[in-house]
């Protein structure tokens, strides 16, 4: 019978390193270490528990995180609190509390981020950024929501300030990271014609239809019109005539900024002519749009759909890195997933580059992306991207996969991006040198240019069909 001993609860830093209790060993940065008692951190965090009662594992690897995050981690495990939380340090150790699920410290977490970390000094904008970044980071890697709703609430803004800050906050929008446009569609709230006004301004600076770039596409995707013309109805209907303008005088436009910019106006006249009818509301037409949407064709026609992939594909080995010749300047792996089991199934790419001489690819571990189904259901897949994110799974996730069985999926890479597309979705679209994590600021120098040979890899014993030949 485990010991009913409720945490946070004091054990006394001073037993941190003892050379009797220290059972675990801590591997950080640079090669440190710290000793720590198994059973004070499997009190504290399940995920540890499973790792060294069932696991038996007695070194567990924290390089992924700041050594000043780690330290504030264990101390906080040994004394139930947190005394070592800092803003700089915040974002690690908020993680950690998540990876391992101790939950009073991520509550503790939320508690300093609204007491310390929302505490302005100077109220400048370097330090509601650095608040607003903590919180869009926390709710596009961990899923945590909690952060923007207490940015949103807490921050008082009036409109021109609201205005000056999103302004900023939105500057270089082309490079912009799509979570900073989700933060930014929260934080203007019902001010939805500031974000009208930040969209136009850019669009005027780049008037041909033919040179949308996909986060202008993401943004009017996103954005509420029926808010937006309830709200600010004048400044709604200048932005719907400036892009029936773009529109209308581009004849070089992609299929795919048609029809988005036909679906936001289409979508404008049907919420107007609702309202002129017998009041049918604005959330009972996303219902109705939520509705079809949820209709799953792919789930239809799989035996046919699997029977003509294996006619043209075939079943890479398992787990045996396969090499595949590129053709510069566009290096793109095409491939099928043919349903169940998915459930932590991985699949990785390696590239390697002319420079690289080591004839073994896992010891060369530079440029490699990995990734994993982690929910069949709701099709969440998490990846990781070598010398650009932290090397662990279910902290950063592919955007909007399909839900269909059969997945046919292209990785592609380019001198400047890593893109990822799953019936013909983009789910990923990483830019090494701006969408990389906090500490891998050299990423670009890891990852930009062309390569010599892409390698592929996998856990699938089966329902897996790889394309051969690179395109």
């Amino acid at each position: 019978m485990k010991p009913r001993i409720r945490v946070p609860a004091n054990f006394g830093k001073e037993h941190i390193n003892s050379p009797v209790h220290g059972n675990i060993k801590l591997k950080l940065k640079d090669g440190q270490e710290i000793k720590v008692n198994s059973i004070i951190m499997s009190l504290n965090s399940p995920v540890i528990d499973n790792l060294t009662s069932n696991l038996t594992q007695s070194t567990l690897e924290m390089d992924d995180f700041t050594n000043s995050a780690v330290d504030c981690f264990v101390e906080s495990m040994y004394t139930g609190d947190v005394e070592k939380l800092e803003k700089l340090n915040f974002e690690d150790v908020n993680k950690m509390a998540h990876v391992f699920k101790v939950g009073w410290l991520s509550k503790k977490c939320v508690l300093f981020y609204k007491t310390d970390i929302l505490k302005f000094e100077n109220n400048s904008y370097r330090e509601i950024e650095f608040a607003c970044e903590i919180a869009s980071r926390a709710h596009f890697h961990l899923k945590q929501k909690q952060f923007v709703s207490l940015f949103v609430k807490h921050v008082t803004f009036d409109l021109v300030s609201k205005n000056t800050f999103l302004q900023r906050y939105l500057a270089g929008f082309a490079k912009v990271p799509r979570r900073r446009i989700d933060t930014s569609l929260a934080v203007a709230g019902k001010d939805l014609n500031i974000i009208g006004n930040c969209l136009t301004a850019y669009l005027s600076s780049n008037f041909e239809c033919a040179k949308f770039d996909e986060n202008v596409l993401y943004l009017l995707q996103k954005l509420d019109i029926g808010k937006f013309r309830q709200t600010y109805p004048s400044q709604f209907m200048e932005l719907v005539n400036f892009l029936s303008e773009i529109l209308e005088e581009s004849e070089s436009a992609c299929d795919e900024v048609k029809s988005t910019i036909t679906s936001f106006i289409k979508r404008r006249r049907t919420i107007a002519e609702k309202d002129t009818r017998n009041g049918t509301s604005e959330m009972e037409l996303e219902d109705i749009e939520g509705l079809e949407d949820s209709v799953d064709f792919g789930y239809k026609n799989v035996q046919s759909q699997t029977a003509y992939v294996k006619s043209v594909w075939r079943q890479p080995p398992i787990c045996q890195w396969e090499v595949i010749q590129p053709s510069p300047p566009i290096q793109s792996v095409q491939f099928f997933t043919l349903g169940e089991p998915e459930l932590q199934k991985r699949i990785g790419l390696f590239f390697k580059f002319p420079a690289d001489e080591s004839p073994a690819p896992m010891k060369t571990l530079d440029r490699r992306f990995i990734m994993k189904c982690e929910n069949n259901d709701s099709s969440a897949w998490s990846y990781y991207i070598n010398g650009c994110t932290k090397a662990v799974f279910n902290s950063e996730f592919l955007y909007n996969v399909p839900r269909d069985k059969v997945k046919h999926w292209t990785v592609t890479k380019t001198f400047t991006h890593l893109n990822v597309t799953c019936n013909d979705v983009t789910v990923l679209n990483f830019n090494f040198a701006t969408d990389h994590s906090t500490g891998f600021e050299n990423s670009s120098q890891v990852w930009v240019g062309n390569c010599s040979s892409v390698l592929f890899w996998t856990t699938y014993a089966e329902n897996l069909l790889l394309k051969s030949q690179v395109t």
